[in-house]
């Protein structure tokens, strides 16, 4: 698995200052006072009061929103990205740590430009290397787009891309083998522009490729938002972070199976440093065996779904509390809701978890962003291994300045605490949205409020099983 090669056994390991359920603790316990501050400032806001947010005119971004060039260059990028991870895999060294390919893939494609985009903007816009070859495809005249069957399918497609991206990442144990990495880069180029081709462009990426349904999603997080006009010009306009996942959300079980597959799979790359998998492997693992050398990439794949079920079922369960408590006359939490649309309510309140899904990829790729991204320095002076010396950068030394122990803990309980912070405020707003007075706004939150909280502090125990020593 990459991560053993990159992450995760970085330096010595690490006795926290203090017991970790002190710290625990008191984290719930910033998310609990969030949810007070909520209540008294934000608690009396209902209908489209309540989802509407101040934004300001961003005159100076409209120009680089209107040209051709920053979409052009972006692309070029992207596709050069791709083709390197393409060369190096298939001719460079086949080992990890000196294959720019496994640096490009899950340190700077999806660890930075995730996190970057959250923050941002949709990078993945500019930089998606299969829409710039489809571009260019089509200017050689390919063309003849048939209909999308999106009645039935939705984004289903992109939930099985992204799924199987995952299962490369986590479960299949050859993500840290850059031939295949290579290969897999080739076969799903092929596929995509094979889609674009039969179904358009913009429907196959907005619904089938996993890359852009995920950026899509996490753009909607960050300070950006564009509005095209009748004029066709683009209009952009900066929000408070996080805003924009209350504007506009499409319904569906897709969507909703997406996000929460968005919390699972980044979830269950920290529980494989738990005693938890730990327990996993040694009770399940041996039913397994009979499969061979399949058997621990099919033992964490059944892994992954079962925490992704796990993920769902709790999020339904406390979200029927919410509608119970929200609107009373729908019925018992456990029963048939009367006059309710599931998977429209559940949609409406599956956006508030992605910023706890942004700060948990930060807080858990934080070292691969500032420590190992600089792995790849050395390796510009012979990207292939082959003895050549085409920039005077092979003697760098990585730097681990901003990557000490204590520094990393603190960095992730910070943007932990906040990312739920930001899912309250969020998911409270929804609620005044949805419900008719304060009280069963106020009431339809405390379920969600014990989410959070169990959230907060499953999620630094998690993050800190690599940094505090055993038992």
């Amino acid at each position: 698995m990459t991560h053993a090669l990159f992450l995760h056994g970085f330096g010595q390991r690490y006795d926290l200052p203090g017991p970790l359920f002190l710290y625990l603790f008191a984290a719930a316990g910033v998310v609990v006072v969030s949810f007070v501050m909520v209540v008294l400032f934000a608690g009396d806001k209902l209908g489209e009061e309540a989802v509407s947010y101040p934004r300001r005119r961003a005159a100076w971004l409209a120009g680089p929103a209107n040209a051709a060039w920053p979409r052009r260059v972006g692309g070029a990028i992207g596709v050069l990205g791709l083709l390197a991870v393409v060369v190096t895999g298939f001719f460079g060294s086949q080992q990890s740590f000196y294959n720019p390919a496994e640096y490009l893939v899950w340190v700077y494609f999806w660890a930075a430009t995730v996190i970057l985009s959250g923050v941002a903007g949709n990078l993945w816009a500019l930089l998606n290397p299969f829409a710039a070859l489809y571009s260019l495809l089509t200017r050689l005249g390919l063309k003849g787009p048939t209909t999308y069957p999106r009645w039935r399918w939705g984004i289903w497609p992109a939930v099985a891309t992204y799924f199987g991206f995952a299962c490369l990442e986590l479960t299949s144990g050859v993500a840290s083998k850059p031939a295949i990495l290579a290969a897999t880069a080739v076969l799903y180029t092929l596929f995509t522009l094979l889609g674009m081709a039969t179904f358009g462009a913009a429907t196959w990426l907005g619904n089938a490729e996993g890359f852009t349904v995920l950026f899509g999603i996490v753009a909607r997080f960050g300070p950006i938002e564009t509005e095209t006009g009748d004029d066709g010009k683009v209009r952009v306009w900066l929000r408070v972070l996080g805003t924009g996942l209350l504007k506009g959300e499409r319904t569906g079980w897709d969507r909703v199976v997406f996000v929460v597959l968005m919390l699972a799979s980044l979830a269950f790359d920290g529980i494989l440093a738990t005693p938890v998998y730990r327990w996993y492997l040694l009770n399940v693992g041996p039913y397994f065996s009979p499969l061979g050398g399949l058997a621990v990439p099919a033992l964490r794949t059944v892994g992954l779904i079962l925490l992704t079920a796990v993920f769902l079922a709790a999020f339904v369960l406390i979200m029927r509390f919410v509608m119970w408590f929200g609107w009373p006359q729908v019925g018992s939490p456990f029963g048939r809701w009367k006059g309710v649309d599931e998977a429209r309510a559940l949609s409406a309140f599956a956006l508030t978890l992605v910023p706890i899904a942004l700060v948990y990829n930060a807080a858990h790729n934080y070292t691969y962003v500032v420590v190992q991204s600089q792995g790849i320095i050395p390796l510009l002076a012979d990207p292939l291994r082959k003895g050549w010396h085409l920039l005077p950068t092979a003697g760098y030394k990585v730097s681990f300045l901003l990557a000490g122990a204590a520094v990393v803990w603190y960095v992730q309980i910070v943007l932990i605490v906040i990312g739920h912070v930001i899912a309250v405020y969020l998911s409270h707003l929804r609620a005044g949205e949805r419900f008719k007075t304060a009280s069963h706004v106020l009431l339809s939150q405390y379920p969600m409020l014990l989410l959070m909280v169990l959230y907060t502090m499953t999620s630094l125990w998690i993050l800190a099983q690599p940094i505090t020593k055993e038992a």
